[in-house]
C-alpha cells in the first residue's frame, strides 16, 4: 500500500472555531486542485473541520486521532462549492 504524501501541512492546534476553517480556506486558496493538505488540530474541532471539508466539496482521504489531537488528510476539489459557511461550529 502506498502512503499518500501531503503537498502542504497546516497546524490549527489551539485555535477556536471558526478560525481553523478560515485558515484551511486560506491555505487551500494557495493550492492547486488535487493537492493534498494535512491538517493537524484539536479533537474538539474535528467534527467542525470534517463538515467544512465536505460542505466545500473537498475529499477527506483519512482521519487519525491521537489523544487530544487529530490529523486529517484531504484532497482539494477541482472546484470548491462556493458560498458554504466558514463557521460550522454549531451545526449538528
Amino acid at each position: 500500500m502506498t502512503e499518500i504524501q501531503a503537498t502542504a501541512q497546516l497546524d490549527v492546534l489551539g485555535k477556536k472555531c471558526p478560525e481553523p476553517n478560515i485558515m484551511i480556506k486560506g491555505k487551500l486558496d494557495t493550492m492547486n486542485p488535487g493537492d493534498i493538505l494535512e491538517v493537524i488540530g484539536d479533537a474538539a474541532n474535528k467534527r467542525s473541520i470534517e463538515r467544512f471539508v465536505k460542505m466545500r466539496g473537498h475529499e477527506t482521504i483519512s482521519v487519525t486521532e491521537d489523544g487530544d489531537e487529530f490529523r486529517l488528510l484531504m484532497k482539494k476539489a477541482k472546484k470548491e462549492k462556493g458560498d458554504r459557511p466558514l463557521g460550522t461550529c454549531g451545526l449538528k
